[in-house]
């Protein structure tokens, strides 16, 4: 099992979530089978409207919205207090 990890802690909101489409893509194109995204907020439990847990649930709309589903497995991805683990389809190439 290969996962890759990517933090992103510092970022802004919408940078965090560029930056998570470019990693899963690269993770994806060159075989891993996982990658982590730490974005933090371990006890952040609800949606916020502004502040602490922003990327974390914009992670998770990331995933629901099929954004990703061109690499990534839903259903196979779930998401930790403090990160997110993106299941990466087979890539037949690698």
């Amino acid at each position: 099992m290969r996962r890759r990890l990517e933090d992103l802690h510092g970022f802004d909101t919408r940078t965090a979530v560029e930056f998570a489409v470019t990693r899963v893509f690269e993770a994806y194109r060159n075989g891993y089978d996982e990658i982590e995204l730490q974005h933090g907020a371990a006890n952040v439990r609800e949606r916020p409207a502004e502040g602490r847990g922003q990327i974390k649930w914009a992670l998770r709309d990331l995933l629901d919205s099929g954004r990703l589903d061109s690499w990534a497995n839903r259903r196979d991805s779930w998401p930790k207090e403090s990160s997110m683990v993106i299941a990466l389809r087979r890539n037949l190439r690698k």
